[in-house]
């Protein structure tokens, strides 16, 4: 705020100047305007803003700048969240938060913001996007402290610097900061909920589709490293100025997109007109890296500012979403592993000598819960013979069981298991997570990712192993699950294909 303080002096010396020449009557006006406009940016860019304290600019406008008025209020709107809805139990990795003045989008940005609460976050990225300085690609704030009514919070600078030189695309750009609200009004709330935290601002230019990529790698690279540490606020209101059902019908179009993860789809519709999204480079950047992560999505809230305000022929649409890591189905521990390869050896056995099936009595819930699986049989090291159920459509012993006869009879790859071969025959049980779809190659990671391919009524799955074993690449994986499907090996390249990835605990004798 020292620009403002500076104002008086070039105020007083502009009049001066102007009345001695004569010009006051007529430049004035347009002078003192270009003045105001321009001279936070001025300020902005004179300073070093990796020192100093960033000033709240919009406290007593966007939300109140006493410090119990502010705390009151941030309360109010968080105890009306916590009781309309459940809590999360997964790890949040990343929230969109609308940032209008807290009167009109603060109890919705609450759904989200009191997620978080008692949750340990070192770092906290929060994107927002440039309102009023035109510029490309992103900018990062980096270093000093940003200040609100409720204290001080200071800049990850380590991280800036680990993020510059993760994507040596993003910037020291500081002008767009100085006057920007979609950053600052998310502090308040993240002081109200968080303790010892720091932030990374960023700021968002304009972009198009093939830049994403780039800022996304970056900062995955970095989650990865410290998972349960870092937090992202996408910054975000959603469609401007329509009539109440107007905006509500264009916002479901968004938040459909947000729901299934669509991250192109989003871009296309954003860049159609058909979906409106003031922080929408940063909702794109959060999706995508939540499909990157192995993420799921859950709507917390909507409402427009006609729901709040009552005059429905102007409106600004809000929502909070929260992003999580994937509930994945619990690994099975070593006393499960165990039951589970004595019950396929000895399906395997009695089936083989007698054509009988085995009964257990499992009390185990581990085993009694309905899982996917595979189960392989190996004689010597080489594939004897190998089938599944895709889909959780069994309790899981009971899927062992079916699966261990049908991959020593019915392969049709082999000739049925005879008993003379049993004791070279070596069992090897996959434990399967729920698939997922994806919709960028580059969300598997070969030797934890398993493939399932679909295109009309042709599929294939290769487990997460075979890649591994056999030292193929992301494409040779993609190429070789297409001809286990029965399809042209570059069927993947394909719109109608459909690809997913799972995850596979191995159990073996």
């Amino acid at each position: 705020m020292g620009y403002i303080r500076s104002m008086p002096f070039f105020k007083s010396k502009l009049i001066s100047l102007m009345k001695k020449i004569h010009l006051f009557p007529i430049l004035a006006i347009p002078l003192f305007t270009s003045l105001i406009v321009f001279l936070p940016f001025i300020w902005a860019m004179s300073q070093d803003s990796g020192q100093r304290i960033r000033e709240p600019v919009f406290a007593g406008m966007f939300y109140p700048s006493n410090r119990d008025t502010l705390a009151r209020q941030i309360n109010s709107y968080m105890e009306e969240a916590e009781k309309n809805q459940s809590r999360i139990r997964q790890h949040i990795f990343g929230i969109i938060s609308p940032h209008a003045g807290y009167e009109y989008s603060g109890k919705v940005a609450a759904y989200g913001f009191s997620q978080l609460k008692g949750k340990s976050y070192k770092t906290v990225i929060i994107i927002g996007s440039s309102h009023q300085v035109p510029f490309r690609g992103v900018s990062v704030y980096p270093g000093g402290q940003w200040r609100t009514p409720l204290g001080v919070v200071s800049v990850d600078s380590d991280f800036v610097q680990a993020l510059m030189k993760e994507c040596r695309q993003i910037k020291t750009y500081p002008a767009p900061f100085a006057n920007e609200h979609s950053l600052e009004v998310q502090l308040p709330f993240l002081q109200s909920v968080l303790k010892d935290f720091r932030i990374v601002p960023l700021i968002t230019g304009g972009m198009d589709k093939n830049e994403y990529g780039q800022y996304v790698d970056g900062i995955v690279n970095l989650i990865k490293k410290r998972p349960k540490d870092i937090l992202i606020v996408a910054s975000s209101d959603m469609s401007h100025f329509h009539d109440y059902n107007t905006a509500r019908s264009i916002d479901a179009i968004t938040m459909r997109h947000i729901d299934e993860m669509d991250a192109e789809g989003l871009i296309e519709d954003m860049d159609s007109g058909r979906c409106e999204l003031c922080g929408g480079h940063g909702v794109v950047m959060l999706i995508m890296i939540a499909r990157r992560i192995n993420g799921e999505v859950k709507k917390l809230n909507y409402m427009n500012s006609g729901d709040v305000a009552g005059d429905r022929r102007r409106v600004v649409g809000y929502s909070s979403f929260a992003f999580f890591y994937r509930d994945e189905a619990g690994s099975i521990d070593k006393k499960g592993q165990k039951m589970l390869i004595d019950i396929a050896r000895k399906t395997l056995e009695e089936y083989v000598i007698k054509e009988r099936i085995p009964e257990f009595d499992i009390k185990d819930r581990q085993l009694l819960e309905k899982r996917g699986v595979f189960v392989t049989l190996k004689k010597k090291g080489e594939l004897r013979g190998c089938i599944g159920y895709i889909q959780p459509v069994l309790p899981l012993h009971k899927a062992v069981v079916d699966m261990t006869v049908a991959a020593s009879t019915r392969d049709m790859r082999f000739i049925p298991v005879h008993k003379g071969e049993l004791k070279d025959i070596k069992i090897e049980i996959s434990v399967l997570s729920p698939l997922k779809p994806i919709h960028d190659i580059q969300e598997i990671e070969t030797g934890r990712h398993g493939l399932y391919i679909k295109k009309g009524n042709y599929s294939g799955l290769l487990l997460p192993q075979v890649a591994k074993e056999l030292g193929w690449d992301r494409e040779e994986f993609l190429r070789q699950t297409c001809v286990k499907a029965g399809l042209y090996r570059n069927a993947w390249k394909d719109k109608k294909t459909e690809i997913y990835t799972f995850e596979a605990q191995i159990i073996t004798e």
